[in-house]
């Protein structure tokens, strides 16, 4: 297996060198690799493994309030004080929620005033992994959030869901004042 994944690695390497986003092609061939291996290349330090991140209009976010605030800026953002956070299945990534230019995700957000954030997560890891990661994310982005919170939601499709529960129900047995505010 770590000859193939050896090999496979400069096929799934990104286009251009520190570009803010991947082609959707080889996003999804890393999230089924890792749905499938993610274990495995977690464990033995695979550049292939997925790292869990936040993202808003397909970039990464930085969980510290001065960068949060600078990506959810108007005019190609805006922070409301409702966040919806998006969860994919195994084997899938954030791109999951789009559909023939159509982001589902985005629309759902828009017609309720929410502010979307799509998780991107490594689904071959155990849920309680995921979970445990999860709730320390929400710590740290809605501590930095830059607009007072009204209403939290977790939108978890499949395993997605699975997670978002590991999450909640781990972030409340560390009194994790995030969980007070999901809906």
């Amino acid at each position: 297996v770590d000859l193939l994944l050896q090999a496979l690695t400069p096929l799934l390497q990104p286009a251009a060198p520190g570009a803010a986003v991947s082609s959707a092609e080889r996003e999804a061939v890393l999230a089924a690799l890792n749905g499938v291996l993610g274990d495995h290349l977690a464990a033995s330090h695979n550049p292939l493994a997925i790292t869990m991140t936040m993202r808003h209009q397909g970039r990464v976010l930085t969980l510290q309030p001065e960068a949060l605030q600078a990506a959810l800026r108007p005019p190609s953002s805006q922070a409301t004080g409702r966040v919806l956070v998006l969860l994919h299945g195994l084997c899938m990534n954030h791109h999951q929620w789009l559909r023939e230019g159509h982001d589902h995700g985005a629309a759902l957000a828009q017609a309720a005033g929410y502010t979307p954030i799509y998780l991107h997560y490594n689904s071959g890891l155990p849920i309680p992994v995921n979970g445990a990661a999860l709730a320390q994310q929400m710590k740290q982005l809605l501590a930095a959030w830059p607009q007072p919170l009204q209403r939290v939601v977790l939108l978890g499709h499949s395993m997605g869901g699975l997670v978002a529960r590991s999450a909640l129900h781990q972030g409340a047995q560390a009194r994790q004042p995030w969980v007070e505010q999901v809906h």
